[in-house]
């Protein structure tokens, strides 16, 4: 069992406040067949530590292993758990858009499947985190040993620079206000700067160290068209904002001009 005394009793303080915000824990899987049975394991000891559970829900992104087939048993095995099936894959930003049709919480923690992090820190990590006035709560990995710590160090590095976010970590995993990610045109900026667009929104997004641990079992689904469609992401990004600006400032210039009319 996971030595983690010190988070969980911050995380059963949390408890005592649990009226305060409420959370659905939100995870996309992929083939991640190896993964989800100790995924479930995980998360079911973390609600018992809590004393009560948060609601759970898995988007299976078209996944061709055994998925689904898991992941409809683990339905009937844990109540906290709802899953729904993608027929086929439609990435990452799709799976967030399904996400905020069916939460109904004020917010959603967005995990992983592929046991990098770990339920049992992470989640209370997160949640001790989100204290008042808080708009956004990111995890930040510990010791990295990916291969992707080059990319994520350029894409956030850029996003610190132009779009004034001021955490390490964005595309990991993250509690973020739920009435906030519903007013984001998702298709347009894509899941990978959700938070890049909220600080430059002027929200407040802050950030936690967590731990990183190695791939449970299964292939990483990053490769060089990946990598590939982030670097154009990020140009339809800086163009959205730029656009928008505009669009403020016609706004403001228009208020003025009737101003100076009246």
């Amino acid at each position: 069992m996971l030595d983690n005394n010190n988070t969980i009793e911050k995380y059963t303080t949390l408890a005592s406040q649990q009226k305060k915000i409420s959370v659905t824990i939100v995870i996309p899987a992929l083939n991640e067949e190896g993964n989800l049975e100790k995924l479930l394991l995980y998360i079911k000891e973390v609600f018992q530590n809590l004393g009560s559970t948060l609601p759970v829900l898995i988007v299976n992104d078209g996944s061709t292993d055994n998925s689904p087939e898991i992941l409809n048993r683990l339905t009937q095995q844990y109540n906290f758990l709802k899953v729904i099936h993608h027929s086929q894959k439609r990435g990452v930003t799709e799976v967030w858009k399904t996400a905020l049709v069916h939460v109904k919480t004020d917010w959603i923690l967005w995990g992983q499947a592929d046991l990098e992090s770990d339920p049992r820190t992470d989640i209370p990590l997160l949640l001790e985190a989100c204290k008042p006035g808080v708009d956004a709560v990111a995890g930040w990995r510990q010791k990295r040993g990916d291969g992707k710590i080059i990319a994520s160090t350029i894409a956030n590095s850029a996003c610190r620079l132009l779009f004034g976010l001021k955490i390490h970590d964005m595309n990991w995993i993250k509690l973020v206000r739920h009435d906030l990610l519903s007013t984001l045109p998702i298709e347009k900026i894509t899941h990978r700067y959700l938070l890049a667009v909220l600080a430059s929104q002027g929200h407040n997004v802050t950030e936690v160290a967590t731990p990183w641990h190695p791939r449970h079992s299964g292939k990483s689904k990053f490769g060089k068209r990946r990598l590939l469609s982030s670097a154009i992401d990020f140009v339809k990004l800086w163009w959205w904002l730029q656009t928008e600006k505009r669009k403020i400032y016609k706004r403001n210039m228009q208020q003025v001009n009737l101003q100076t009319l009246t």
